[in-house]
């Protein structure tokens, strides 16, 4: 089951997300339509997702990609996940859309956690592998990494939430916590400065680290991309 008002409160983080990030890019935009909302970033296809919030506004989800062969269409519930599979899209991977409140995270370890603050948006482009270009001039942008920049993440402001992105750690330093201390800090830091909540969207894989770092489940997304040939 869905907790409605945490998910529309996650659902708010997700947006202007999406917004911030299309902000420095002229060929990006974010489109709120009658029951859907999509981002299309034309140098970053990767990008182009659309949470589609009622079955019957798939087609003008749809036409905000017309042109492109990449991007995914999600759904949150089975009645709008029947509609899109009747359409012709496949099923792709599935992710969890969570949020936490700020007064309940665990105390960061503090300036001698090793964790740098505010460092270049290149740095985090570099460790997550993505076009430095994508985080230039992203509005509100607050960056996180360990000292020899093995784990990061980013948080985008969006109201009294803050949204947890790019999260990544290098494959040869994974096991060993750096992504949880790393964080933690960034959670703390943002408690620091007065937000309220955090959101983000985790892969299953990932979803024991957010939920020992305070963060619940608030629903479900099932991912849609189009059929292969």
């Amino acid at each position: 089951m869905r907790d409605t008002v945490s998910f529309e409160r996650y659902l708010m983080s997700l947006i202007g997300s999406w917004q911030a990030l299309a902000a420095p890019h002229r060929d990006a935009e974010v489109v709120r339509g009658d029951g859907f909302v999509a981002a299309r970033f034309a140098r970053y296809p990767v990008l182009n997702n659309a949470v589609l919030l009622r079955p019957d506004a798939l087609p003008a989800a749809l036409a905000v990609f017309a042109g492109t062969v990449q991007y995914a269409v999600w759904s949150a519930d089975e009645e709008t996940a029947a509609v899109i599979e009747a359409a012709g899209l496949r099923r792709d991977m599935t992710t969890v859309p969570m949020c936490c409140d700020l007064r309940d995270v665990p105390l960061s370890g503090g300036a001698d956690d090793g964790v740098l603050e505010e460092v270049a948006p290149e740095v985090v482009a570099e460790l997550t592998e993505v076009d430095p270009a994508l985080l230039r001039g992203v509005p509100g942008l607050w960056t996180f990494v360990t000292e020899g920049h093995e784990s990061g993440l980013v948080l985008i402001p969006v109201g009294t939430d803050v949204n947890v992105s790019f999260v990544t750690t290098r494959e040869s330093a994974r096991r060993r916590g750096l992504a949880t201390v790393v964080l933690r800090r960034a959670l703390a830091r943002a408690r620091d400065r007065g937000f309220v909540t955090a959101s983000l969207q985790s892969t299953a894989m990932a979803e024991r680290l957010y939920t020992r770092a305070g963060f619940v489940s608030v629903g479900r997304w099932q991912e849609w991309v189009p059929a292969e040939g």
